[in-house]
């Protein structure tokens, strides 16, 4: 017999058999390697939720900024060459998505789109042919879709729908697809 000193009994020593010792070695380790397994898990977990959050985070500032403007977009009156005179927005196509063309408050011409930057993609805005990035360069916008409704009172509604994901992650983990519905507020 091979192991550790158990008892003494009748002169002979007793003691732990190698299968004794290979089952509970055995038991160990997969005890220890479901545990290492469930912390890995958890530890992905947190990660993935840690960089959904910082791209929500990082994106929040353009939804802001687009949703404002077009709330307070205005019929255009021959100001903006893309859109017609009786309406208020107009969604064409470009090379990396769809582009959004309004009047603003201020009657400036404004169009939504995207522009490469270098191996990225980042959201534009161009108010009277002086163009912006809006969105972080440590965020890609995969696509970028404009649905435009227009309802029998001239309400117009914009819902905008893209995919977006943080360069600094592992793409599985923090890209998602984000949409929003928004009206403008003119009523004339």
């Amino acid at each position: 017999m091979i192991g550790v000193k158990k008892e003494q009994r009748n002169g002979q020593i007793a003691g732990f058999s190698l299968m004794e010792v290979m089952v509970s070695v055995t038991l160990f380790v997969v005890i220890m390697l479901s545990a290492t397994q469930i912390f890995k898990m958890v530890l992905d977990s947190q990660r993935g939720a840690i960089a959904t959050q910082n791209v929500q985070e990082s994106l929040k500032y353009f939804l802001e900024v687009t949703a404002k403007e077009m709330r307070m977009a205005q019929k255009d009156e021959g100001i903006c060459g893309t859109v017609l005179d009786d309406k208020i927005f107009a969604v064409s196509t470009a090379a990396l998505g769809q582009t959004l063309s309004f009047k603003n408050r201020y009657s400036e011409c404004v169009t939504y789109y995207l522009e490469a930057d270098g191996d990225n993609q980042r959201f534009m805005v161009e108010r009277n042919g002086e163009a912006d990035y809006i969105s972080p360069s440590s965020i890609k916008i995969v696509s970028l879709d404009f649905n435009l409704n227009e309802t029998d009172n001239n309400q117009a509604i914009v819902t905008l729908v893209f995919d977006a994901y943080a360069l600094n992650e592992k793409r599985e983990h923090s890209e998602m697809t984000i949409q929003t519905s928004i009206t403008s507020r003119y009523y004339k």
